[in-house]
């Protein structure tokens, strides 16, 4: 019995935790480094998931405009990745990260902030 549970238990886990999903440490954004984030490639989906968070993030909501430069799916000439820019708004909490997900994308290369409002 106890080797069933054993089973099931890792088979849960690892459906949680798709192939190919390596998160990075906390990243300081390239122009302001109060306002950090992590990015989480997606080999299956051919996504990026990040998670942003603020340094000084006080008692009530943080507002941010990020851009990421990354890698996408998409190959020049020469069979590379070519390089694009996707722009969101954040917001971040005391109890949870901002996020976004980029489509298409290999691999963040760097990320920086614009209006940042805390509230």
């Amino acid at each position: 019995m106890r080797k069933v549970y054993a089973v099931v238990v890792s088979i849960l886990l690892l459906a949680g935790t798709p192939l190919g999903q390596l998160q990075t440490d906390w990243i300081k954004a390239s122009n302001n480094p109060d306002i950090q984030y992590r990015v989480q490639a997606l080999d299956q989906m051919k996504a990026c998931y990040l998670e942003f968070r603020d340094q000084k993030q006080g008692a009530g909501y943080t507002t941010f405009d990020a851009a990421m430069d990354y890698n996408s799916t998409d190959l020049n000439s020469d069979g590379k990745p070519v390089m694009k820019t996707d722009t969101e708004h954040i917001v971040t909490a005391p109890t949870h990260t901002g996020s976004s997900r980029i489509p298409n994308c290999l691999a963040v290369v760097d990320a920086r902030v614009s209006f940042v409002q805390r509230h």
